[in-house]
């Protein structure tokens, strides 16, 4: 019975080691998958940081192109609501019976 007992202590002696040396490599595994996981994590703040950054620095400086775009357009549809107004109304170019008169003759 003692040699039993004692085949017994030294399995249960092997299988704590063996419990042992594998518990210690998951604690690795999980360090290294830790340690990537905020690589990771700072890898896609860097990334949306510089995207943002990017956009943002390409707003300010294509800034005054924009304006001057808008500016150019303001202008365009103001002659063109003019140029629709004078062929809605044509008569309303000689408001002044005079400068009609200088024109045809009366």
């Amino acid at each position: 019975m003692d040699q039993n007992l004692q085949k017994l202590i030294e399995e249960n002696n092997k299988l704590l080691k063996e419990n042992l040396s594998l518990t210690q490599e998951n604690s690795k595994k999980i360090k290294k998958i830790q340690s990537h996981i905020r690589r990771t994590m700072v890898g896609k703040a860097l990334y949306w940081i510089i995207i943002i950054s990017v956009t943002i620095g390409a707003f300010y400086f294509s800034k005054p192109y924009i304006d001057n775009a808008i500016q150019t357009y303001d202008t365009f549809r103001e002659n063109v609501d003019r140029s629709s107004n004078i062929i809605n109304n044509p008569g309303s170019v000689f408001k002044d019976v005079n400068l009609v008169e200088q024109f045809f003759g009366s």
